[in-house]
């Protein structure tokens, strides 16, 4: 390590604990000490990333008034309208942390051992078992082998400056030392794609190559596993995500007596326009027992997939179709965990050779297009008066979504399918809203009024984490699927006060009661192996109080201004304030009985059965509007100032509570028995280290709102 800031001379250490004041990276203290909290001085930073998003969208809509007899009485004013949407996404990530491991390895992979038939030069040396005697050692050659598909070893020696350790060996037969080479000499096409995608977590791309540069917009899925470059590697191109949306719509907003409805319906087509997996429980296609013709029980369809007792085997050991199992017999079981206890899944492959990694391998073995997904989602409102001063509302509406997340899947990933299964699933669908909506306004006085209002919202087909058990190869493994519900339930109270004087105001109080299976993709991850629980809890975003208060005080401008006059001026004319006022109950977390780093283990209670405390927040605009036209001009041009402040008192509201102490700020691990008996491990000025160390990263901004 250099003379940092001059203090060290350069003279050798008796140990390596001096090194610690000077910066040094020593890893038995470092990984000791600091490992999980921060990383040393010069530490690259592990993530490269660039991603580009093409949206093309075309709209239209025409509406229009129907009047039947030329009477308003009956008067429909329709309106129809489409959307087409077409997206092209690109990514490329690379973590080059583990670049260098991967040259390591590769620089001479190629090299067996040594060639004893081959001998190259000797040297003499002393003798290590009789002293003052001089020995001959002869040097051989080194034995290599053609490593086909693999370029780096044969790259780093023709393309660099590297030297060879022993110098008699030269060529391919030389040993290299990778980490002597400047970074400036190295590159990424030095290596064959596989070299790079054999590791995981190194390498991610789609709609760029292994390179970062981008394909052309023919590359389909299929060239992935087919294409190859000018050295007959495999090029690995995949394709950009296309993923395309249409939706057509159609409404009608008319009068029946006094009901006034608004009636209509959408429809939506939505095209992931990728491949996906026929079977989510099997990487290559199996075959049905109409495939295979054989005799079953007669509530086993044609269709059913058929599994066996070993590779090769006739003899029938389960059915399946969809996510249903059967015996032999034909009787249903609920868990094929009783079928097949922990024997190994065996089904009766379509095709037995199908191997994906096979430059012979046919997409047709594993998968088919996906299926678009057409919704459609009617639409009912209605209004009408039930007395002169108050009116009854309420309306029906299903919304769907396409997926919003964990929804691509490259054939790169797919290519690495049984070594690290990707968690995404191109087979998504649509998530569904269905929304009820009931309430009533009552005027209370010509300037003020109340609106009181029940909702009911039902999510379904939500994404969350689940497990594919009896998986042949892997036996399972984690994926995302449409598989979570919840509900929403609300009652709300809005006040409204016109303007009066100067002053105007509105107030509005919610209840609300969110509950589901998960409360984001992510949210069962722990749970998943358990199987499906579909026990509702709280949902993260569950606001049992939210109450909203806005007043605003604002002087007219012209003949209507009643501030006051300075200088012969309305100088407040056409200005006003506004002032916003939060409040909002804490929202749930699951509360954890032993604190962790960071964290927690073992819930107490129930799943989000905590809550974190209010939130209050104060928000502030003042505005003036100024008249930049001349009085009685044609047409008027104004200019609008403003200043806002948000989070006026600048309150640190709690947002993100660590779960097993309830504080923001303190983890409280280092108060407990697993984190006192850390400090113990540690000795001196490490445990010093520690400790303030620790205090520093538990210190996290994000735990609260912004100033």
């Amino acid at each position: 390590i250099a003379a940092y800031n001059g203090d060290f001379d350069g003279g050798e250490f008796a140990g390596t604990t001096p090194l610690l004041p000077f910066n040094g990276f020593i890893p038995d203290q470092v990984s000791t000490v600091w490992a999980g909290l921060h990383t040393n001085i010069g530490r690259e930073y592990n993530r490269y990333n660039k991603n580009e998003t093409d949206l093309y969208t075309a709209n239209a809509k025409i509406s229009f008034d129907l009047v039947p007899g030329k009477s308003d009485d009956g008067k429909h004013s329709i309106e129809i309208g489409g959307i087409f949407e077409q997206r092209v996404v690109r990514n490329y990530t690379v973590n080059p942390r583990e670049l260098w491991e991967v040259a390591q390895l590769s620089s001479n992979s190629h090299i067996l051992g040594l060639d004893t038939s081959n001998i190259v030069g000797f040297e003499i040396v002393e003798s290590l078992l009789v002293p003052g005697r001089m020995d001959t050692v002869w040097l051989y050659n080194t034995l290599i082998t053609d490593l086909p598909g693999s370029r780096f070893y044969k790259n780093v020696r023709s393309q660099t400056s590297v030297q060879s350790i022993v110098p008699q060996l030269d060529g391919l037969h030389a040993y290299v030392n990778i980490n002597a080479l400047d970074p400036s000499e190295l590159s990424l096409s030095m290596f064959a794609p596989k070299e790079l995608t054999d590791t995981p977590d190194i390498l991610g791309y789609y709609g760029y190559d292994y390179l970062g540069n981008k394909v052309d917009d023919n590359v389909t899925f299929e060239d992935f596993f087919s294409r190859k470059d000018e050295d007959g590697a495999r090029s690995f191109l995949v394709p950009a995500s296309r993923p395309n949306y249409i939706a057509f719509y159609l409404q009608d907003k008319f009068q029946f007596k006094d009901i006034i409805f608004r009636v209509g319906f959408r429809v939506d087509r939505y095209d992931a326009n990728t491949k996906v997996l026929k079977d989510p429980f099997s990487l290559y296609d199996i075959a049905t027992v109409g495939d295979l013709g054989i005799e079953a029980p007669e509530n086993i369809g044609s269709d059913f997939k058929v599994y066996t007792t070993a590779i090769g085997s006739e003899t029938v050991k389960a059915y399946r179709k969809g996510e249903q199992w059967y015996r032999p017999d034909g009787s249903p079981v609920n868990d094929a965990q009783l079928i097949f206890g922990g024997g190994i899944i065996t089904p009766r492959l379509k095709n037995p050779e199908a191997n994906i990694k096979s430059e012979n391998f046919d997409v047709a073995d594993s998968f088919e297009d996906y299926k678009p997904q057409v919704n459609w989602m009617p639409r009912l409102a209605f209004s009408f008066p039930i007395s002169d001063a108050a009116n009854f509302f309420a309306h029906y509406d299903i919304l769907v979504q396409r997926p919003p997340s964990n929804s691509y899947v490259s054939p790169l990933q797919y290519f690495y399918f049984h070594e690290r299964t990707p968690e995404n699933n191109a087979n998504l669908k649509p998530e569904r809203t269905i929304d009820y909506e009931v309430g009533f306004q009552q005027k209370l006085s010509n300037s003020s009024a109340i609106k009181i209002a029940a909702y009911y919202k039902e999510m379904r087909d939500m994404i969350q984490l689940r497990v594919y058990k009896q998986v042949a190869v892997i036996s399972e493994y984690l994926a995302f699927d449409n598989q979570d519900f919840g509900t929403v339930k609300g009652f709300s109270f809005q006040y409204d006060l016109r303007r009066t004087g100067n002053v105007s105001a509105n107030i509005n109080y919610t209840l609300q009661f969110a509950d589901g299976t998960g409360s984001d993709p992510e949210s069962a991850r722990a749970l998943a192996r358990r199987g499906r629980i579909r026990n509702l809890y709280p949902l993260n975003f569950d606001e049992r109080h939210r109450i909203v208060t806005s007043v605003d005080y604002r002087y007219d401008a012209g003949k209507g201004y009643t501030g006051p006059r300075w200088f012969g001026r309305n100088v407040f004319a056409g200005a006003g304030v506004n002032l916003q006022a939060i409040a909002v109950s804490g929202r749930p977390y699951t509360a954890k009985e032993t604190p962790n780093r960071f964290g927690g283990s073992g819930t107490i209670g129930s799943i989000n059965g905590a809550r974190k405390p209010w939130t209050f927040t104060l928000n502030l605009r003042a505005d003036k509007n100024f008249l930049l036209s001349k009085p009685g001009a044609k047409r008027t041009l104004s200019l609008n100032v403003y200043l806002r402040v948000q989070n006026l008192l600048n309150t640190r509201n709690i947002v993100t509570v660590y779960p097993a102490s309830g504080s923001p700020t303190d983890d409280g691990f280092l108060r407990s028995a697993n984190g006192q008996a850390r400090l113990n491990s540690l000795s001196g000025e490490d445990a010093f280290f520690f400790s303030k160390s620790y205090a520093w990263a538990v210190q996290n901004p994000n735990h609260f709102t912004r100033p």
